[in-house]
């Protein structure tokens, strides 16, 4: 036989010549395949009786000639866009009672086009081929809402979540009674607030373990859902469950702590408004005549519209907001020593303005002399508003030296007394004495500022109450230094939620009156440092260091030839 070779020559630029192309045979014999090698996914060689694969394997070999064409079957489609009209008459329903759900289906249907419905006529739309009919259309299906975690976290641990609760978060807002809540937590079903409320205090437990940490945006997200409906409910109805405004001051911690400034200060603004629906701030009104009631069931109201009361000041200072609860209208007394709460025993306190103007409340406990430097921060803050208001309409300078000298003695008074008293209450390193001890002398910056801006606002103004103020302000920075150092000895997960503002505000005081010439910078980087640590187990401490970083920098970069009259400015 003749061999036949191809020669290919190269001249020039020409290409090679190509042999002949072969008729290939097609890859598989016409027909359809059988039902074994259908199963199998394997190729069928399509020979009758019986295919290679069935003789090889000694499989019964069968055709089915009459196989359904691919699609959805007759009727689906009426089906699905059945459906779809219901869907669109719910959310109908929904926006007219302004309820709010989701529904991957309900988000599909808002998007299909006619040419989108004509083309899914060739997709399977079986339920579980959902998902790749949308992928299919281009079509961008948003995430599945958060099923509820009740049933997903056993029982050790929500025994675990309540116990972190009062180790490490009542200490900051001492408002649930303990032993009650341990018997109506077992209860099933328990009403919709208790359970708001539950998930709340697990939500801001999980945030102060490192163990359980992960749980805490699933509880979150879930804790949200749960007071939506809620408010949606009590817009119907004229009475507001104590636990459900207890569940939003914890949320609102909660977000605070997270940085979610805009969303913490609606919620918190929703409970505030709770307070005064509630009345909360009028407790002990003779009108009321609480002698009937349950002492320990007032006290947990007295105790959470302290807890409100506390929030408003702490966010406004933080952000220089206007207060929602004014100090004038309260009558409410102080809540009682921790000891006396959880066993139930009845103690008569004082009413706030008679605990200030004394030597503070008959018992002493920590949470009342945070609700009492408090008041005066609000006090102070209400002074620096007036005192701006003062400015445009050329007021009296005398009355607004008197108000100084009244908030500055009353808050020298509190913390004189917070000092004799730490050692006969707990150890100084409290967190809730340490708090309270910082935001007393943040309270004295603030007032500096209110008296710098005067300053320049009156000529007439004396000077030398500047300058004794200027000493006076300088001594509550550097204590404000050796207060953070205190932080070091406390437990990260121990530390006051709102530790962060006080070390800011103090920051921006090193900031904008630093001078080269003294150790400032180093008590700077002392409060700097305080909240790096911080950080790490609250997301406000970080966001405000990298804002005082950032500051920091660009005041490096141009404080170079600017005097010290602009630098003051920027206070705050």
């Amino acid at each position: 036989m003749e061999s036949q070779v191809w020669e290919v020559k190269v001249s020039g630029n020409s290409p090679p010549q190509q042999p002949p192309q072969t008729k290939h045979r097609p890859r598989q014999s016409p027909g359809a395949a059988c039902e074994e090698c259908r199963r199998r996914k394997l190729r069928c060689d399509r020979k009758t009786p019986q295919c290679g694969v069935c003789a090889a394997t000694g499989v019964v070999c069968q055709f089915n000639p009459s196989r359904s064409e691919r699609g959805p079957k007759k009727g689906n489609l009426q089906q699905l866009q059945q459906r779809m009209t219901a869907l669109e008459e719910r959310l109908t329903l929904a926006t007219d009672n302004n309820l709010v759900f989701s529904d991957p289906l309900l988000d599909l249907c808002n998007n299909v086009t006619a040419a989108n419905i004509a083309k899914m006529t060739s997709l399977p739309t079986s339920p579980g081929t959902l998902s790749a009919t949308a992928a299919s259309l281009d079509l961008r299906l948003p995430p599945s809402p958060p099923q509820p975690t009740g049933t997903e976290i056993p029982a050790i641990m929500r025994e675990e979540l309540d116990q972190l609760y009062f180790d490490r978060v009542h200490m900051f807002a001492p408002m649930i009674h303990q032993s009650r809540y341990g018997s109506w937590s077992l209860q099933q079903p328990k009403s919709e607030a208790k359970e708001a409320l539950q998930y709340a205090m697990w939500t801001l437990a999980a945030s102060f373990s490192a163990q359980v940490q992960q749980l805490a945006q699933s509880l979150y997200d879930e804790t949200r859902r749960m007071l939506d409906i809620l408010e949606v409910k009590g817009r119907e109805i004229d009475t507001t469950d104590i636990e459900h405004l207890q569940a939003c001051l914890l949320l609102a911690i909660y977000e605070f702590m997270h940085s979610y400034d805009r969303r913490s200060w609606m919620r918190a603004g929703y409970a505030f408004r709770l307070v005064q629906l509630m009345r909360l701030f009028e407790l002990d009104s003779p009108t009321n005549g609480l002698g009937s009631f349950d002492w320990i069931e007032v006290e947990e109201k007295r105790r959470t519209f302290w807890v409100a009361f506390c929030l408003d000041r702490f966010l406004s200072i933080r952000n220089r907001w206007p207060l929602t609860l004014i100090e004038h209208l309260i009558t409410t007394r102080l809540p009682a020593p921790e000891a006396a709460f959880q066993s139930g025993q009845p103690v008569g306190m004082e009413y706030l303005p008679d605990a200030i103007s004394s030597n503070g409340p008959v018992l002493v406990s920590p949470f009342s002399e945070l609700i009492m430097i408090a008041t005066v921060c609000g006090r102070a803050l209400i002074h620096h508003y007036q005192a701006l208001v003062e400015s445009n309409y050329n007021s009296s300078i005398r009355n607004f030296h008197d108000r100084h000298q009244w908030i500055h003695s009353t808050l020298v008074q509190r913390l004189d007394i917070l000092a004799g008293n730490t050692s006969s209450m707990a150890e100084s390193n409290d967190p809730v004495i340490l708090f309270t001890r910082m935001l007393g002398q943040t309270t004295i910056l603030y007032l500096y500022h209110t008296l710098e801006l005067s300053a320049y606002d009156f000529d007439t103004l004396e000077t030398a109450s500047v300058i004794e103020y200027d000493e006076i302000a300088l001594m509550a920075a550097q204590e404000m230094v050796s207060l953070a150092k205190m932080l070091n000895q406390l437990n990260s997960f121990k530390i006051h939620p709102f530790t962060p503002i006080p070390l800011s505000l103090c920051a921006d005081f090193f900031n904008a009156y630093r001078d080269p010439n003294t150790t400032f910078y180093t008590k700077l980087q002392e409060i700097f440092q305080a909240l790096q640590n911080i950080k790490i187990v609250n997301s406000l401490g970080g966001k405000i260091f990298d804002i005082l970083e950032s500051s920091r920098r660009q005041r490096q970069g141009s404080q170079s030839s600017s005097t010290a009259s602009v630098a003051r400015s920027s206070i705050y």
